[in-house]
């Protein structure tokens, strides 16, 4: 029975949009939107607090825009396969993601520039930058394998390994100049990189992510050093979604409309129908929060085959074409 009972209440948890990564509310996928992010002062915006109940307050002050957008055009890029999704602000500042796998996120490399030393990375081992899902004290760790190309400023390629740790190491509350989010969870990253005689390079990145906002990260923190013959240098980049103020607003509007869910029990196929013209697609979660099916509003209905699912409770999450939540509930398989 106790089983039973945590397995409940974690999917209310994710009902309620709870502080709690999935394949959903993180991995880029090709429906997401164009976002902004401002690249901001990076001394006086600290890591501060961890653990449960944190509060962060920031004031950044903002130099320059940086373009992002998720895309999946890259299923048959080979220079840095299998990765299928991009996020990148240009061809030159690009990251690569394996995007498909609904229990963790892979990442395949991409560009690194660092006081003048720029290289790009590609790895033949991945480092794992998520596992599905993750909450507060959740920790990941991966080693790594590849090749480290630097351009500039003098071409060198020399093989790599390594390590990546990523760890849910704080949720709480986020106060910004006219917003506070009160959803926040932060992960925290740490890759090690050593290239064979050329240089070794240690990333530190800590992501603030609001469950009710964009996958993007409403702040992040990231302090690279790389250490070659020449000595180590380090920089600290901090940057700020451009339009925190008003992003994910439109969820709490959307969130009442409403929406018929029947059978419920079902044993084959569970039919969703709405009034609300803003319904793009319904995503089922079993209680693990593992992504298990996706289905697209047509004529503001979706028809969920579920007669291959097992006996049992899921979580459905109806969504808009950017992501803003529409709906959340729960149906039974029961045959």
């Amino acid at each position: 029975m106790k089983k039973i009972l945590l397995s409940l209440s974690f999917l209310s948890a994710l009902a309620v949009n709870a502080q709690i990564l999935t394949q959903l509310n993180h991995t880029p996928s090709a429906w997401d939107p164009v976002y902004g992010m401002n690249q901001c002062d990076s001394t006086t915006i600290l890591s501060g607090a961890s653990g449960g109940g944190a509060v962060w307050n920031y004031t950044p002050t903002v130099h320059t825009s940086i373009l992002n957008n998720f895309t999946t055009a890259y299923s048959n890029n080979g220079s840095f396969s299998p990765a299928d999704g991009v996020v990148s602000s240009s061809a030159s500042n690009a990251s690569y993601y394996l995007t498909t796998n609904s229990t963790n996120l892979s990442y395949y490399g991409g560009n690194i520039s660092v006081n003048g030393v720029s290289a790009i990375i590609k790895y033949s081992t991945p480092a794992i930058v998520a596992v599905y899902p993750m909450s507060l004290n959740t920790t990941t760790t991966s080693t790594t394998a590849g090749t480290v190309n630097v351009t500039s400023p003098f071409p060198i390629t020399s093989p790599f390994t390594g390590n990546c740790s990523v760890t849910a190491d704080a949720t709480g509350t986020l106060t910004l100049s006219g917003r506070v989010f009160t959803d926040i969870i932060r992960l925290s990253t740490t890759q090690n990189i050593i290239a064979t005689g050329t240089a070794t390079i240690n990333l530190l990145t800590y992501d603030y992510y609001s469950m009710g906002n964009a996958k993007a990260p409403v702040i992040s923190i990231q302090t690279s050093t790389i250490t070659s013959f020449s000595g180590p240098s380090t920089q600290t980049i901090t940057t700020l979604q451009k339009n925190y103020t008003t992003v994910g607003i439109k969820e709490a509007k959307e969130n009442i409309s409403a929406l018929s869910v029947f059978p419920n029990p079902s044993t084959s196929v569970v039919n969703f129908s709405t009034s609300n013209p803003e319904a793009y697609k319904v995503t089922a979660y079993d209680i693990t929060g593992k992504n298990v099916a996706i289905e697209v509003f047509e004529n503001e209905t979706a028809k969920l085959n579920v007669s291959s699912f097992n006996n049992g409770i899921y979580l459905y999450m109806v969504s808009g074409k950017n992501n803003q939540v529409i709906n959340t509930g729960k149906f039974n398989v029961s045959k």
